[in-house]
């Protein structure tokens, strides 16, 4: 694997934990007279970097393919609007996930994007 590649992921994973663990830290660290901070705020640091690390595999993940055969930025960039579009819509990610995948493919296979 290219050194570039794996230094893009861990910039986007810290970049994409920060984003969301810092507003919390921040909101905890103000808050006055609690005594359960310390416990709260592990709690966010730990929801957060599930989020963190599933989004930079993503970018490690798909940033190659990319590289490789930039045709396929289109029909992956539909796959995505339809997978957010109907995960938010229906609250399913299985039925979303094929859905989307199923529109990569067709978008892939039938609309030509020559770069």
């Amino acid at each position: 694997m290219n050194i570039e590649i794996i230094l893009v992921g861990i910039v986007v994973g810290i970049a994409n934990f920060a984003s969301r663990f810092g507003p919390f830290f921040v909101i905890q660290k103000f808050q006055q007279g609690s005594q359960k901070r310390g416990a709260l705020w592990l709690k966010i640091a730990l929801g957060s970097i599930g989020i963190a690390a599933i989004s930079s595999m993503l970018v490690v993940a798909t940033l190659p393919p990319l590289l490789d055969t930039p045709n396929k930025s289109f029909a992956m960039l539909v796959g995505f609007i339809v997978l957010a579009g109907l995960y938010f819509k229906f609250k399913q990610i299985v039925p979303a996930t094929l859905t989307a995948a199923l529109s990569y493919g067709l978008v892939y296979t039938y609309i030509p994007m020559p770069f």
